[in-house]
């Protein structure tokens, strides 16, 4: 593992990552310590973008079965004490997924499949639903799927664990790095940013929604990534929500989630997943208004007035599976995006099987275990 900078050229590293987010910061965390690691990131901070505007929830049946496997998978790291961090990255925080009669058939066949994965995943309804939720409004809302063992998560902190141990085994990072080319000759990759060019081996695409774009800078046919924008704001509340769980409805029509958060509010969402060009995504009012409207048709909590607003972007492949592989034409590429506002949770498997691809392995058994294969998230499957 080395890096090496000639006199009349840049410097030279086995794997370069583009994007600095949960996806480049796992995986460079995975792979630092066999091989030299530059974090190339457009903007002048990291996790500028999805990161940083998560809802901050630990799920594990959560983006369908690929998703949840992953998440499984990364649990006993996110559940493991860490000497660097003051306090554990998780804190429990059941989730309950909601739905009316319609929604009863989805649920109940979502809550079987989830629990040959996470076990105490179950169905609730009439008694222990009100008792779990007691704002819930029973004239609409009338079952759910509930997991006691999810937890709210220091997205930040998780971040920043992975970067520090990165930085410990030697990579470097480049903020401002926006890539603008990248060549191959030979075995090698020469990647132009604007601040200055690096070369590698090995090119991590970690861009998220930028995926596509720097996929075509390198030569490759796109994975078909859609960002999508999704509109969070916190509310103040009457009532004390610490004893709550995370709620989401499944109604069709009345799509939302809200989660407790210290000081007597809520963070709320919509929910929607709009369509857009990847970009630094600024909150929606009319997003904002028509999740209050939802959650106070389903809930007796009358929410009226907004604290703060933030917009994130998801980035779902057609799928809405992670893409994570090499690809198949453009030699030293390895994709890891499409993580579809899943990326946290999975971030530590995730980072695992980006090593174990660069280290010509098999996928780790915590994977293989639950049944996920390299086909599942290889990026032309």
């Amino acid at each position: 593992m080395s890096t090496t900078e000639a006199s009349s050229g840049p410097a030279f590293f086995d794997v370069a990552v583009i994007g600095g987010g949960i996806a480049g910061v796992s995986a460079a965390r995975a792979v630092a310590d066999t091989h030299s690691v530059v974090i190339l990131e457009q903007e002048n901070e990291l996790a500028h973008h999805s990161t940083s505007r998560s809802a901050a929830i630990f799920v594990e049946n959560e983006g369908g079965p690929v998703f949840h496997r992953l998440a499984t998978a990364s649990r006993p790291f996110l559940e493991a004490e860490h000497p660097e961090l003051d306090a554990p990255l998780l804190d429990p925080l059941p989730v309950l997924k909601v739905g009316g009669e319609a929604e009863r058939p989805v649920l109940e066949a979502e809550a079987e499949q989830a629990a040959r994965i996470t076990s105490p995943v179950r169905l609730v309804d009439e008694d222990e639903l009100y008792e779990l939720a007691p704002m819930l409004n029973p004239e609409f809302v009338s079952v759910g799927v509930y997991e006691p063992t999810a937890a709210s998560l220091d997205v930040m902190a998780l971040h920043q664990l992975y970067l520090r141990r990165a930085r410990n085994h030697g990579a470097q990072v480049r903020r401002s790095a926006r890539v603008t080319a990248l060549s191959r000759n030979d075995d090698d990759w020469t990647i132009a940013t604007t601040a200055g060019s690096v070369g590698a081996t090995v090119v991590i695409n970690a861009a998220g929604a930028w995926g596509d774009v720097v996929g075509f800078l390198a030569g490759a046919q796109p994975v078909g990534l859609t960002p999508n924008r999704r509109t969070a704001f916190t509310s103040p509340i009457s009532a004390d929500p610490s004893d709550w769980p995370f709620v989401y409805s499944q109604i069709a029509d009345r799509t939302c989630y809200f989660k407790p958060e210290a000081g007597g509010q809520l963070l709320c969402s919509l929910s929607e997943e709009n369509p857009t060009e990847p970009c630094d995504a600024k909150p929606e009012e009319l997003d904002v208004a028509l999740a209050i409207d939802n959650i106070n048709h389903l809930t007796t909590l009358e929410l009226r007035s907004v604290n703060t607003t933030w917009t994130g972007l998801r980035t779902f492949a057609p799928d809405r599976n992670p893409v994570f592989g090499w690809d198949d034409s453009v030699e030293g590429l390895l994709w890891m995006v499409g993580q579809g506002g899943c990326g946290i949770v999975s971030s530590a498997a995730a980072g695992e099987v980006a090593a174990a691809l660069i280290r010509g392995q098999r996928l780790p058994s915590s994977l293989t275990q639950l049944g996920l294969t390299e086909a599942d998230l290889a990026p032309r499957r």
